[in-house]
């Protein structure tokens, strides 16, 4: 199976893209490159090279026997469709937790003293609720 084009670039996918990131993809560029919607002078070469990429990549016989003739090793990167790592560091997410803490201090204190008893009793279990649910989400994080 010789092929000119490397169909994960066609559809600008990683090669280890799952088949929901390949549809997702097809349906994307599809829309952009349709000869009936776009003015771009190769549309209709541009939708032929998609819909054979799309063709190979959704069937999974025809993926694998794609990969072998690509030569395509596993690797152990993290594809870049990858949901389960945060966007923001932990960093960004101390800080907004601090400045987040240090608004509703501010808040509080400003507020008449009858009512600072009213929110500290609420203050507190809220901020039990909050640590607990910060630390799970970050024992969560999956290890880099």
């Amino acid at each position: 199976m010789v092929n000119q084009f490397d169909y994960y670039e066609v559809l600008q996918v990683h090669f280890r893209a799952e088949k929901g990131v390949i549809d997702a993809a097809y349906r994307r560029l599809a829309a952009k490159y349709h000869p009936d919607v776009s003015h771009v002078s190769d549309a209709g070469d541009r939708m032929k090279q998609i819909n054979a990429a799309y063709e190979v990549l959704s069937d999974p016989v025809t993926r694998a026997a794609y990969d072998a003739s690509r030569c395509a090793t596993p690797s152990s990167e993290t594809p870049p469709h990858d949901t389960t790592r945060s966007r923001y560091p932990i960093s960004a997410r101390l800080a907004l937790i601090a400045a987040g803490s240090v608004i509703l201090a501010v808040v509080t204190l400003r507020l008449a003293p009858a009512f600072l008893l009213v929110v500290t009793k609420l203050l507190v279990p809220l901020a039990v609720i909050f640590s607990i649910v910060w630390l799970l989400f970050t024992l969560a994080r999956p290890k880099r």
